[in-house]
């Protein structure tokens, strides 16, 4: 499994899009993780000139001000996707991988920048954890 987890911070900067576009034609990405878009909507412009074929399904949650925002893309050739589960922090994704025959659940997160968040954060965390006996793989950044 091929996957790519990146903080970005900050989906619209010049070059982001080109960078994540010629990284996704080159390698295939079974999954995408990117955190710290910094955006609260994530337009069709912006998944367009990111994956120009149309490969992915794409999720995301919103920043909040000035920090967070994830970015989440699932290649529909490689997974059916069962569902997402998000958060303020986490966005889960439970796949289904067509190869392997077993469901997968990558996991996006966006650690908490403000010391007043991080119990929030550890909180939200193992929330999502807890209950899960399938493989996950979790993709990290706090800042």
């Amino acid at each position: 499994m091929k996957g790519l987890i990146w903080n970005c911070r900050g989906i619209k900067k010049i070059g982001v899009s080109s960078f994540l576009r010629n990284l996704i034609l080159e390698h295939k990405f079974h999954f995408i993780g990117i955190q710290e878009t910094l955006q609260q909507d994530i337009g069709d412009h912006i998944l367009r000139q990111i994956d120009p074929h149309q490969s992915y399904l794409w999720k995301w949650i919103p920043s909040y001000g000035r920090s967070g925002g994830i970015l989440s893309g699932i290649n529909l050739e490689f997974f059916d996707v069962g569902f997402f589960k998000e958060g303020k922090f986490i966005l889960q994704m439970h796949l289904w991988d067509k190869q392997n025959k077993k469901m997968v659940l990558p996991q996006c997160v966006w650690g908490a920048a403000q010391e007043e968040n991080i119990r929030d954060f550890l909180s939200e965390l193992a929330d999502f954890c807890e209950k899960i006996n399938d493989p996950m793989l979790i993709g990290v950044t706090l800042t």
